[in-house]
């Protein structure tokens, strides 16, 4: 028992002496600084700390994490975010010196007639608000309030002059961000009254950053906004807005600050952060719903068009054979990540379809083309002398390849088949770049919320966990029932009795 003690008085003794003082300008100026690619923010802590290495990383609770585990010594951003990081409850980290620059927020809309025309009126709207005090007054409410204050105000979207077609990505907040499963914040109070004031409804697509923009200078979307800060080299592609607000660009830094809570309490808060405020577990759910769709889709029209592949293989046409094997060595090297851009930018660049059906036409011509090369190297196995004895008996070459070679094939192939599945389940993963709002985007927007690296990825980790074993007891059922040693003897025998 006194050993017990001991170490339990060396432990939090370590823990004291680990405990970490605010960190100086001195260390953050020759450690790793945290910031976002392409923003002002990592040009701010180029500027004052050159000899310091940048960390680019995706969400301010990714940078919070990474400060905690001393993966970083400061990260640079807009003192909203950090202002809205310290007001949710994490009192370990701290602001350090002066300001690093002054950094601000624009819509972005497409370089054409309709989208220079829209950053007119938006433009217009911005000007009439900010003197007649509106602009003010959102900015009080969601950069400086909290709660209750922050809820969207009531508009009328008449839509008599078109819909806009909109991008953004709601991990930001008080800026964007998700609440009561819809679109909320500063810049959706925004596009609201914009709407409501210009006769304009609105369609939100929820994409990444990256794919928002990219959308936007295609002319995908007429206008897009996620805390987009102005570039030069962006300019060259859509047009900025005004600045909707701006902010100081600051430094966060770890302080001696902690939770307050007991682990049990943490576990509590977590639980109820993660899935109970605002029923944030329909948000799962309905992520989990994208993600089988995609799967299941997937694999049901990849198995049909895989099956038909080899049996126009079969034909023995050189120049359809040659054509299916380099399809095939051309899907087998492609980044799946690739494939789902190019089928979403190029492909269907110019139809109004939605990301889910990109992603499963994109994922059945890969699970395609992996069944066609199962089933080619399975049915390449199967000695040739029973195709010789089946056309002797009088089947033709189809017949024999259908009733005798490709049930042989499938159980030779299953198992990999089996294997193929899962991977595609995996896989579906990365949809959110193409604006699917799947099992991991959904986590990437509650992790935004609620500022936890960790919680919401353990939460999506049990459920990809779940329906990995619900495919294999799917799928090994069908395997056990093609085993031909479990056969009936009756089943064994039937056709050879008279």
């Amino acid at each position: 028992m006194k050993k017990f003690l001991l170490t339990i008085i060396l432990l939090f003794s370590m823990a004291a002496c680990l405990a970490n003082p605010l960190t100086t300008e001195e260390e953050v100026a020759h450690g790793r600084i945290g910031t976002w690619p392409g923003s002002l923010a990592a040009d701010c802590a180029r500027a004052h700390f050159p000899q310091a290495k940048l960390v680019y990383l995706d969400t301010v609770a990714d940078m919070a994490q990474n400060l905690r585990q001393k993966k970083i010594e400061a990260f640079a951003m807009n003192r909203i975010f950090v202002d809205e990081l310290i007001a949710s409850g994490q009192n370990d980290v701290e602001i350090l010196g002066d300001a690093l620059g002054r950094t601000g927020f624009s819509f972005v809309f497409a370089d054409s007639d309709r989208g220079r025309k829209l950053c007119s009126e938006f433009n217009d709207f911005l000007a009439e608000c900010q003197s007649n005090g509106k602009l003010d007054t959102w900015q009080q409410k969601w950069l400086s309030g909290s709660g209750e204050k922050r809820k969207l105000d009531e508009v009328v979207l008449s839509g008599e002059n078109g819909t806009l077609s909109v991008v953004t990505n709601p991990v930001l907040p008080p800026i964007t961000f998700m609440q009561d499963n819809e679109l909320s914040g500063y810049e959706a109070e925004l596009l609201r009254h914009f709407c409501a004031k210009y006769g304009y409804d609105f369609k939100a697509t929820v994409a990444t950053f990256e794919t928002g923009m990219a959308g936007v200078s295609t002319g995908q979307f007429d206008m897009g906004f996620c805390a987009v800060e102005f570039q030069p080299e962006r300019a060259e592609h859509f047009l900025f807005s005004d600045k909707t607000c701006e902010a100081d660009c600051v430094l966060a830094v770890r302080s001696d600050g902690d939770m307050g809570l007991m682990p049990g309490q943490v576990l509590k808060k977590k639980f109820q952060d993660v899935f109970l405020r605002e029923s944030r577990w329909k948000l799962f759910v309905s992520g989990l719903l994208t993600t089988m769709a995609i799967t299941f889709f997937s694999v049901i029209f990849g198995t049909i068009m895989g099956f038909g592949e080899c049996l126009a293989y079969r034909e023995n046409k050189r120049c359809l054979n040659a054509g299916l094997d380099v399809l095939s060595r051309f899907f087998a090297g492609m980044p799946i990540v690739v494939l789902l851009m190019v089928f979403y930018y190029i492909v269907f660049g110019s139809w109004d379809i939605s990301g889910t059906i990109v992603a499963i036409v994109a994922f059945s011509l890969l699970f395609g083309f992996s069944v066609f090369e199962m089933l080619k190297n399975a049915a390449a196995n199967i000695p040739r002398g029973q195709t010789e004895g089946a056309m002797a008996l009088g089947f033709s070459e189809r017949q024999t390849f259908l009733k005798f070679i490709i049930p042989q094939a499938i159980r030779q192939a299953f198992p990999g088949y089996q294997s193929e599945i899962v991977g595609l389940l995996k896989s579906t993963a990365i949809v959110g770049y193409i604006a699917v709002q799947d099992l991991t985007k959904m986590a990437d927007i509650i992790r935004a919320q609620t500022f936890d690296a960790f919680a919401p990825l353990v939460v999506i980790t049990v459920f990809y966990l779940a329906f990995v074993w619900l495919l294999q007891k799917i799928t090994g059922t069908i395997l056990k029932h093609l085993d031909p040693k479990r056969r009936s003897q009756e089943e064994i025998l039937r056709g050879i009795r008279p």
